[in-house]
């Protein structure tokens, strides 16, 4: 958690409110994201400096150079031109992140032959589901079922709308959850993968389609997903209607 740092709303007291205005998060040690409320955007430059002070003492080799990222949303003209002043070079685009409308239909879709859609039913599901996870996007050992499991302990998790295709031999051969916040019913669908041996079947159309008809009855505000710049993300992402769109930017820069 050290890894993490929160920015609150004081009484210009120094005492807090426990108002979060502001959210340094990262992927990795030198990869970050940044949350701020639009208000106060004038924590921007002190966030940042407080990324690469934090770095720089958590180097194990001082005088050797590492390369922090910082991933941020195509449009934000002001942040763009911060990041010039502090000396980062905007990279490629890093990601989408990709919307679908509210209203849009939702296709009815028919699972292939032999294969079943369903909730995850909970422990007894959890290995097999961080195996695949694990091969789908080339996780360690240390994605296991008690990671699972404590991620489906967070106030986003809802059991029936994470989903698994199951294969004729019991393989599960698919997995999408949609995740949405209690609070302001924003729902990504996060994550999404299909074990190599049956791609290109359809299933993860066919479970997506299935999630956001669960996902509407809980009334969602947002639909959304963090897509990679991938012609296979593309591909599939817009054919489900997660058509609209805003490029995020990698800006790096040696410290």
């Amino acid at each position: 958690m050290g890894d993490i740092r929160i920015w609150e709303e004081t009484d210009g007291r120094s005492t807090t409110l426990g108002k979060i205005v502001a959210l340094a998060n990262p992927e990795s040690p030198s990869d970050y994201f940044i949350q701020v409320n639009p208000a106060y955007s004038f924590l921007e430059r002190e966030i940042f400096e407080w990324i690469e002070s934090h770095l720089l003492k958590k180097k194990k080799t001082p005088n050797k150079k590492e390369k922090l990222r910082i991933h941020t949303i195509e449009g934000n003209s002001a942040r763009e031109l911060l990041l010039s002043e502090l000396g980062y070079m905007k990279g490629e685009i890093s990601m989408y992140l990709r919307m679908r409308p509210i209203g849009l239909p939702i296709p009815d879709v028919e699972c292939p032959e032999g294969f079943e859609i369903r909730s995850v039913k909970g422990r007894s599901d959890y290995d097999q589901l961080a195996s695949v996870t694990r091969l789908v996007f080339g996780h360690g050992e240390w994605f296991n079922a008690e990671i699972y499991e404590g991620i489906t302990r967070c106030s986003f998790y809802k059991q029936d709308l994470d989903l698994i295709a199951v294969a004729p031999d019991g393989t599960f051969a698919s997995f999408c959850t949609f995740r949405m916040d209690p609070i302001s019913r924003i729902t990504n669908l996060e994550p999404v993968g299909t074990h190599p041996t049956y791609r290109k079947l359809g299933l993860g159309k066919a479970l997506i389609f299935e999630g956001l008809t669960r996902a509407m009855s809980y009334n969602p505000a947002l639909l959304y997903v963090g897509a990679a710049n991938t012609p296979a993300a593309n591909q599939l992402y817009d054919s489900v209607g997660y058509t609209e769109k805003l490029a995020e930017y990698c800006w790096f820069k040696e410290i």
